[in-house]
């Protein structure tokens, strides 16, 4: 392998084209400070950076075909906001890592791996940070098998197609209007029709007729029977057959028939049947590919404009095992906050070591300051402190952006926290000692025993415990994990508010918000996490929603809610739960008691309607498989019998949605989630509504693969924000323009 001298780029652009067959190396670059790795590991890229200041590992494994031996298009681009990886023209992923070659040392040497078996061409480096679409103008575009120049295949292409087992079927159609239908692609074997892609007024269906002697079908739901053109690709692949529509997935179904399954394949035509029946329309093009495609390779072939995303949060920043659990808030200055668990040591839930910590931005996310730890939790491990969960939103009459979050000492988490509140009526935090000895923290810091009686105790804002001039531990740790140990708060969970008068720029202390909101018969009560809102419409215009669940007397029995404060913030109610009087199974739920698992509503978000009302997606488990909704008449107080939409998968994920009302769309709004399960959770979906959730008449694959939990907010530019997380990887900020749900295409 030759080596060649790193130029003193400290940011810049990496482009190559590969063909291989194998898992290999790539790219190496080293010094005498650094290293940056890029292979090939299990058919997916792995790029690596080592430097005495950064360590990074980026594994993008979703995008699986690059040892097919096709010819693939690899960008690397690093500036200070971070590595952007794009595989074949489109952005796949990225991380906050900015290391380049002058990380590296003065003696840096970059080589490129040279082997029979892998081919590399295009190699460039450059000082400048490409565009997206300066690194789509360059991507190869995917070289087919076979391209139709009539309506049949000759004898020769139909004895290389058969021997198929994997790859790609493409055919850009349109039917001559609504209720127009046929079949666009067919094949036969013995004479019998044994494939078609067909198109009728419910959508479009793959079909193979197998060694087993029964039809495989697959469906994917939708109107493309509008006389427009479509572009449609049929993929089969790593178990899936997969359907893109104009360059977005429309299906993903467990099976893979494809052309190696029909016995004795003898035709293949496009336009028609086999029999020679016609589609009410034309199949102007087709082709069929030896390798499946990717989803950048279909987008690339549909002409999507790329989006731009970076990495805000991401495993390895500031030392951190993991970021998860996106909140997120636009202010109309133009300041974007985004909110995330920092997991220090372990990637898990609570209990665990979880701080509280934003970024912000002051020009609608194109850039962002550096992370801002809000609530510094004590303790590592499981046996850290946590504030998580965070919920944001800006209430526009007082100037203030307010957080909602959930608390647990060290050791504690959802599923052990004991029962009560932690606090007295007046919101003051009940502390123990080791002899179960009770005391009360008064806000100026103060400690009273449980007759009242002034004690040498003081608690400072951090929790830290000053007795009689001496380290008393602090409040938040874990029981008996700190050798100066002497009061703790209870071992349950703190529905914490704090807010910033600054857009972001600094916070107030956090405080209980328990005694307002909680009863004794709860142990949890916590945030559902991502936004609230304030109303604008109806009675009770300027209250502020956000959205919470809590458990019953059975801890695993959830119900969901909202608290509600009339007077910006200042104090809290908690709304009737929809789990309130419902009827279910047959039975009357009271959300104290009841034990029906079906039953059980988690993480929710609310929107407000053009007519006042809110409607509330919930997460659950319901055999339905559907999210569950409930409406509110009276700003959020009550809430009517839940019902399961229909429209929107529930893989048991967190859902999230906005309003993006205006004069000329009063009632439009968007809903994001995790829709399907591969078997991670992934396929991250938006959904736009123009009748306020009753109908989604657009829906989108944002994300066919990894994708979790997300937050979305309407930017003061015009463009969606979304901020979304690959589970341990971290988390990311997308900009979407609002004309990608009705034209996403290049112009």
């Amino acid at each position: 392998m030759a080596s060649n001298p790193c130029p003193a780029y400290s940011q810049g652009t990496i482009t190559f084209d590969i063909q291989t067959r194998i898992d290999t190396p790539l790219f190496t670059a080293q010094g005498s400070t650094g290293e940056i790795c890029l292979t090939i590991t299990n058919n997916q890229l792995v790029y690596r950076v080592t430097t005495q200041e950064q360590t990074a590992l980026l594994e993008i494994e979703d995008i699986r075909n690059l040892a097919d031996n096709q010819w693939h298009s690899i960008a690397i681009t690093v500036d200070s906001s971070g590595t952007r990886i794009f595989i074949d023209g489109y952005q796949e992923f990225g991380g906050t890592t900015s290391a380049f070659f002058t990380d590296l040392g003065d003696d840096a040497n970059y080589t490129l791996v040279e082997n029979a078996l892998i081919n590399i061409r295009e190699f460039a480096i450059s000082d400048r940070v490409a565009t997206p679409q300066e690194v789509l103008a360059q991507a190869t575009t995917p070289t087919a098998l076979i391209e139709f120049a009539a309506p049949y295949l000759s004898s020769y292409d139909v004895m290389q197609v058969g021997e198929l087992i994997s790859g790609s079927i493409r055919v850009i159609f349109r039917v001559r209007g609504h209720g127009q239908a046929g079949t666009m692609f067919a094949a036969a074997g013995a004479g019998r029709e044994a494939m078609s892609l067909a198109i009728d007024t419910t959508g479009i269906t793959y079909r193979v007729f197998g060694k087993y002697g029964q039809w495989r079908i697959f469906h994917a739901q939708g109107a493309w029977d509008d006389g427009n053109w479509h572009d449609v690709v049929v993929t089969a692949a790593y178990g899936a057959i997969e359907i893109y529509v104009d360059g977005f997935r429309e299906l993903h179904e467990p099976g893979q028939p494809f052309f190696a399954d029909i016995d004795e394949l003898d035709t293949v035509v496009i336009g028609q049947d086999t029999i020679g029946i016609r589609l009410f329309g034309e199949a102007t093009q087709a082709m069929i590919y030896p390798t499946p495609l990717n989803d950048s390779q279909i987008k690339h072939l549909a002409r999507i404009a790329p989006l731009s995303t970076q990495a805000l949060f991401d495993r390895g920043l500031m030392g951190s095992s993991s970021y998860r659990i996106p909140s997120l808030i636009a202010l109309p200055t133009g300041v974007v906050i985004a909110g995330a668990d920092q997991r220090t040591t372990i990637p898990n839930d609570s209990p665990n070591h979880i701080n509280f910590t934003i970024r912000r931005s002051l020009d609608n996310g194109a850039t962002w300051l550096p992370v801002q730890t809000i609530i510094d939790s004590p303790g590592s491990g499981h046996s850290g402190a946590s504030a998580s969960d965070s919920v944001l939103v800006y209430d526009e009459q007082a100037h203030r952006v307010i957080a909602l979050i959930d608390r647990f000492p060290g050791n504690i988490g959802q599923p052990n926290c004991g029962y009560g509140l932690g606090a007295n009526t007046q919101g003051e935090l009940l502390l123990h000692d080791k002899q179960d000895q009770i005391y009360t923290l008064h806000d100026d810091g103060t400690v009273t025993d449980s007759e009242g009686a002034a004690t040498a105790y003081t608690v400072d804002s951090q929790g830290n415990v000053n007795f009689d001039g001496h380290d008393g531990g602090n409040i938040w740790c874990a029981q008996d994990k700190n050798p100066h140990q002497t009061l703790l708060v209870e071992r349950t969970c703190f529905l914490e508010v704090l807010y910033s008068d600054d857009e972001g720029e600094t916070w107030s202390e956090p405080h209980t918000i328990n005694h307002m909101v909680k009863e004794p018969w709860m142990s949890f009560l916590g945030t559902s996490p991502g936004n609230g809102i304030v109303l604008h419409h109806g009675t009770h215009v300027g209250r502020i929603i956000m959205p919470v669940y809590f458990s019953g007397r059975n801890s695993m029995r959830f119900s969901t809610a909202v608290v509600y404060s009339d007077d910006h913030g200042i104090t809290w109610e908690r709304s009737h739960s929809t789990n309130d009087n419902r009827m279910f199974n047959g039975s009357t739920i009271d959300p104290e008691t009841f034990e029906d698992a079906e039953a059980c509503l988690y993480e929710c978000v609310p929107v407000e309607r053009e007519d006042g009302s809110i409607i509330f997606f919930m997460r659950n488990q319901h055999p339905e498989g559907k999210v569950a909704i409930a409406i509110s008449h009276d700003g959020g107080e009550t809430w009517g019998t839940p019902y399961f939409h229909s429209q929107l998968p529930e893989i048991f994920s967190q859902p999230n949605a906005i309003s993006l009302s205006d004069a000329e769309h009063p009632n439009r709004l968007v809903f994001a989630n995790a829709s399907q399960l591969l078997p991670y959770r992934g396929a991250g979906v938006l959904r736009l509504s123009e009748d306020g959730g009753t109908t989604f008449n657009i829906s989108r694959t944002f994300r066919p693969f990894h994708y979790v939990y997300q937050c979305m907010a309407w930017l003061a530019n015009g463009n969606l924000g979304l901020l979304w997380e690959h589970e341990w990887q971290g988390l990311y900020f997308t900009q979407i323009p609002l004309q990608w749900f009705d034209n996403p295409h290049i112009e």
